[in-house]
């Protein structure tokens, strides 16, 4: 009997002449070397398919769509072909580093309760920013409400979440993976590997840019979702405060981040019936999110207003001083490489 492979890499292809090359030998290239690579060319116009089928390694299982099935039906297909014990996430522009499915899989090892999981990422190509989160499986759940924490193609998953029926929506075009990422949380731990473990390309071609309409809408729907998870109905100003909130988008003045207290306010009242969120946990990590926009604003004057973003609550301005400072460290710590933290694209 043929042995299964311990991870099953699913990747979905379309118009990829230029980085999917690289892209399938830094996988081939993983110091961990169990692995099957299952990819779907998604009809490309370009040379992809002949790059594809010039690489040469029994452990690629290729396949070519006779139709443009788009990004989530490939993602699927792929789940349901995957013999893998782990099965992992890669896309054909972007680089895994050699150590990523090795460190992965022994974070699954040291954490049997986790289901799913990231990696720290580094951009490049038009952008540099770093992804760094650090949270715990609660935090990462809580910051779900406002956007989505992990990076896509440095996903890695136990199998058991198929066997359990955990698919990705193929209503959701974009955004698929916010979806998927926010409904497991909602009933298994998560986790992120606190290194850098994937370099994300960010180009002007790649779908986060070419439907960058779509990508809100549908990371929108998964944001409601989740608030009427807890027993919040948003009005239609909540839901454009709560959309500002998750893009970061400039404030007009301070009343607009005080006026997100209200949300907070909202949902911490709301999870005292419903009990989806550890209640402190809940009250930190989405007053950290809120003090984190009015950071990165840069504009002295919101930094100098903190007091009232904070309502001059003592251990709320204390928060935002720890963030400030936190903020400054990474940034002076990162200025050598030209990096600055961020969130990845996708919400």
């Amino acid at each position: 009997m043929e042995k299964s492979p311990l991870i099953s890499v699913i990747m979905s292809a379309y118009n990829e002449e230029a980085f999917v090359e690289r892209a399938i030998k830094s996988i081939l290239g993983q110091t961990e070397q169990s692995f099957e690579i299952i990819i779907f060319d998604d009809c490309s116009t370009d040379t992809t398919m002949d790059i594809i089928e010039r690489i040469r390694d029994e452990r690629i299982r290729f396949y070519k769509n006779s139709e443009n099935c788009g990004l989530t039906s490939n993602l699927n297909k792929g789940l349901r072909l995957a013999k893998g014990r782990y099965i992992a996430r890669m896309d054909g522009d972007d680089i895994s580093l050699p150590e990523r499915f090795e460190k992965q899989v022994r974070y699954f090892e040291e954490h049997p309760d986790v289901m799913l999981i990231s990696c720290q990422t580094q951009n490049f190509g038009e952008s540099s920013l770093c992804w760094k989160l650090k949270e715990s499986s609660e935090e990462l759940k809580a910051r779900m409400l406002v956007r989505p924490v992990f990076a896509h193609p440095g996903f890695m998953m136990r199998r058991e979440l198929l066997d359990r029926g955990f698919f990705y929506d193929e209503t959701f075009r974009t955004a698929q993976d916010y979806e998927l990422a926010s409904r497991i949380a909602g009933e298994y731990q998560v986790g992120i590997v606190r290194e850098i473990l994937l370099y994300y390309r960010v180009h002007k071609k790649q779908v986060s840019n070419l439907s960058g309409k779509e990508q809100f809408h549908n990371a929108d729907r998964v944001r409601e979702k989740l608030w009427n998870q807890v027993g919040v109905a948003l009005s239609e100003d909540e839901k454009r405060a709560l959309q500002k909130w998750a893009k970061e988008e400039r404030a007009e003045s301070v009343t607009e981040y005080v006026e997100i207290n209200r949300l907070i306010d909202k949902i911490l009242a709301a999870n005292k019936t419903s009990h989806i969120y550890q209640q402190e946990v809940l009250n930190r990590t989405l007053n950290r999110l809120l003090y984190l926009w009015v950071i990165r604003s840069k504009k002295p004057g919101y930094l100098l207003a903190f007091p009232k973003v904070c309502r001059y609550r003592g251990k709320n301005m204390v928060l935002f001083v720890r963030e400030l400072l936190e903020t400054m460290k990474e940034k002076i710590k990162n200025s050598g490489g030209n990096r600055q933290t961020g969130t990845p694209s996708g919400g």
